[in-house]
C-alpha cells in the first residue's frame, strides 16, 4: 500500500481524540494508520499552544512547499557541465539501481521473535533530546570475509565500530555488549534493523539494561543515521574489499574518519567534541 499524506479530517480526529485522552497507539489503530505516523504527525506540527488541526494543517502545508536538499552546490554543478569530476567525491555518487525483480525472500519473513518494533519506541527518542539512543547496524565483506558492527549514538553522532568473524547472533551480541559497555555512556535503547545477527537481543538490553527496538522491514530510513554512517565507512571500505584483515590499526582508522569529522548538524563540530563535551557535563 502506498503512503497517503495526512488529511486535515484525519488531523481533526487526532486534536479530539488526543482531548479525550487517548493514546498515539489508539488513534492510529482507528485511523488504520501507523502509530509513528500519529506520532510524527503531532510532533512536526505542534506549535506553541499544543496540537491543533487548523495550525497543523498550516504548518504541514509550509512544510510541503519547501524545496527538498539538492544533490549538487552550484560550484560541483559547474564543474560537471564542464566536464570536472567533483560530482564523484560526493557519498552518494552513483546512480541507484532499480530492481529488476520482485523480492523473493529477506527480512520482512520470519521476523525475530520476541521483537519490539520501533513503533513503541518514546516519542522522544525522534526527536533527539536526550543522549542514550544508539542505532545499530552489520557491515559485510565482500564474499563474507568478515563483519563490522557498527553502533551510532543518534544526538551527537558519535560512532562505534567493532569487527566480527561471523553474523551468529551470539557473536554479534557479544561485540554489540563490548563496544557499548566500554564507552562510559549509559546506553538508554538501540535500534536494530530485522538482520538474525541480532536474534538474541534480549541478552543484549539484558546486559546493557537497555531498551531494544527493531526498524519495520525494508524501512531503512528509520535508522537514517546510522545507514548514512555505513555509506561513510564504504568510502574507505568498497563492497568489493575483503574485511578478513581488519585490525585495531583499521578500526582506529575507522574511527578517526567517523569522529573526527566536522557535521553540519552539529554546528560544524565533531561527533567526539560533542560527545566529550556530554560526559565532562555528566561527570
Amino acid at each position: 500500500m502506498s503512503y497517503t499524506r495526512v488529511t486535515s479530517e484525519e488531523r481533526r480526529l487526532i486534536y479530539e481524540w488526543r482531548q479525550e485522552g487517548k493514546c498515539f497507539r489508539e488513534i492510529a489503530r482507528l485511523l488504520k494508520r501507523a502509530a509513528s505516523t500519529v506520532v510524527r504527525e503531532v510532533f512536526r506540527n505542534t506549535g506553541g499552544r499544543g496540537y491543533r488541526p487548523k495550525q497543523a494543517q498550516e504548518l504541514a502545508e509550509e512544510h510541503a512547499r519547501r524545496p527538498g536538499p539538492r544533490r549538487f552546490t552550484e560550484e560541483v554543478r559547474l564543474d560537471a557541465e564542464a566536464g570536472g569530476e567533483l560530482w564523484k567525491s560526493l557519498p552518494r555518487a552513483k546512480r541507484k539501481r532499480k530492481r529488476r525483480c520482485p523480492r523473493q525472500e529477506g527480512r520482512g519473513r520470519g521476523l525475530i521473535p520476541g521483537r519490539r518494533g520501533i513503533e513503541t519506541r518514546p516519542p522522544e527518542v525522534e526527536q533527539r533530546v536526550t543522549v542514550g539512543h544508539w542505532e545499530g547496524d552489520l557491515v559485510v565483506g565482500a564474499h563474507a570475509t568478515g563483519y563490522l558492527v557498527t553502533l551510532v549514538e543518534r544526538v551527537t553522532r558519535y560512532t562505534l565500530v567493532g569487527w566480527s568473524a561471523t553474523k551468529e547472533a551470539g557473536e554479534v551480541k557479544n561485540v554489540v555488549i563490548r563496544l557499548l559497555t566500554g564507552i562510559g555512556v549509559a546506553c538508554t535503547g538501540i535500534t536494530f534493523d530485522n538482520g538474525k545477527e541480532f536474534a538474541r537481543h534480549a541478552e543484549i538490553a539484558s546486559a546493557l539494561k537497555a531498551d531494544v527496538f527493531f526498524a519495520r522491514p525494508y524501512h531503512s530510513w528509520e535508522r537514517g543515521t546510522n545507514e548514512n554512517t555505513n555509506g561513510l565507512i564504504r568510502r574507505l571500505y568498497p563492497k568489493s574489499e575483503s574485511f578478513a584483515a581488519i585490525g585495531e590499526a583499521d578500526l582506529r582508522r575507522i574511527d578517526v574518519f567517523l569522529n573526527d569529522r566536522p557535521k553540519k548538524c552539529l554546528g560544524w563540530k565533531t561527533p567526539r567534541e560533542v560527545m566529550a563535551a556530554f560526559l565532562a557535563a555528566a561527570a
